[in-house]
């Protein structure tokens, strides 16, 4: 199983599932990334499933975190005993129970906002104990309140300084009618990734302070002068990396460039998985060790022992603007161990202005990587 033991989380974890699962009351988990919110809910999940006649509704955001809570159901042998979906997808087949089809006409967005619209006049009835939402700042305010309307009781997860979709979801709202446990300590990633990842963050300016892992390892900027010698890099770290068996996360902002990554790569026979259709990822083994490459907004809720970043360059700004911080935080903090900045002369200037403690060059140096 590549979940983290349960007899190695912490007493506070430990306290926060037993809660849930016993509890049967309205509760939101918040806490840095890194400090196990997904972990403890999918632990808190197995415990309903075995000691209670219920069959929890669990919902996420995402296809690349549906992907994730599958393989880790599947490892904890209770995937058949759950219901699990992306919102968009069980609010759609929700509102087809009740006989409501969207127009022809309009976007998606407003076709959706109509179909939520109509749930909201609708009288729903309560089809589920209890509900678990994971990632829950990445959820919409008329979602939140057609949930409560079906659920007994909700679980929440989340972390509103990671929200980079634009929702109106407000933390307020959710606090409003829950009880709050804050988590703590962060686990994921040491205290030299913290130390970076904090300038991206809205209010983590004490970031390592949160951290109780502690590392000589220190990230690795690679600086190139072009984006067409970044590819090179990228097989030189691999490379590197190839007989540690971890899971590696490859993350840039928009999918273009990782379609073209892909391609570079695969002319040096170096074996990536990427995957044109996100849907494709609630079928993905995330137990495998082939590198993966993903966009920031896939990567929410995920990790990795190892991740590099690129990409995130001044052009990427036409599409993000002011979220750009927010996804920079996003990719920084999946890593558990080894992290690597890929920049050229375009990198966004918050990213090219951050300094190694350790003296690195463009070249990758195994010494470097694995001292």
């Amino acid at each position: 199983m590549f979940l983290i033991p349960y007899n190695k989380l912490t007493n506070e974890q430990k306290s926060i599932i037993r809660r849930v699962s016993r509890g049967f009351s309205n509760l939101f988990v918040e806490g840095s990334p890194g400090t196990g919110k997904t972990l403890i809910s999918l632990y808190a999940i197995r415990d309903i499933v075995n000691n209670n006649p219920e069959r929890p509704l669990v919902l996420m955001y995402n296809h690349s975190l549906y992907g994730y809570l599958k393989s880790s159901f599947n490892s904890l042998g209770i995937y058949d005993n759950i219901t699990l979906d992306t919102k968009d997808s069980f609010f759609w087949n929700l509102a087809r129970n009740y006989h409501l089809y969207p127009t022809n006409s309009g976007s998606y967005e407003e076709k959706y906002k109509n179909m939520l619209n109509g749930l909201l006049k609708t009288e729903l009835t309560k089809g589920w104990s209890v509900a678990v939402i994971d990632e829950v700042q990445d959820f919409l305010s008329a979602e939140w309140k057609i949930l409560k309307k079906i659920a007994g009781n909700i679980i929440s997860m989340g972390d509103f300084n990671q929200k980079v979709y634009k929702t109106n979801l407000e933390r307020r709202e959710i606090a409003s009618i829950s009880q709050t446990e804050k988590l703590t300590e962060i686990f994921r990633f040491h205290k030299n990734i913290a130390k970076v990842a904090k300038r991206f963050s809205r209010n983590h300016e004490n970031l390592e302070n949160e951290v109780t892992k502690i590392e000589q390892k220190q990230p690795i900027f690679v600086d190139v002068d072009y984006q067409s010698n970044e590819a090179d890099e990228v097989a030189n770290i691999l490379e590197a990396l190839k007989n540690h068996q971890k899971r590696i996360g490859i993350i840039a902002p928009h999918r273009q460039r990782l379609i073209e990554l892909k391609h570079e790569l695969s002319s040096y026979n170096i074996k990536t998985t990427f995957f044109t259709a996100n849907k494709d990822f609630r079928s993905y083994d995330f137990t495998t060790n082939t590198p993966l490459l993903i966009t920031a907004h896939s990567a929410k809720g995920l990790e990795f022992e190892n991740v590099i970043v690129l990409g995130f360059d001044k052009s990427a700004t036409n599409w993000y603007s002011r979220d750009l911080d927010e996804l920079i935080y996003v990719s920084l903090t999946r890593a558990n161990s080894g992290l690597y900045i890929i920049r050229n002369n375009d990198t966004v200037d918050k990213l090219k202005e951050l300094k190694p403690e350790a003296e690195t060059t463009s070249e990758v140096d195994i010494d470097a990587i694995f001292g």
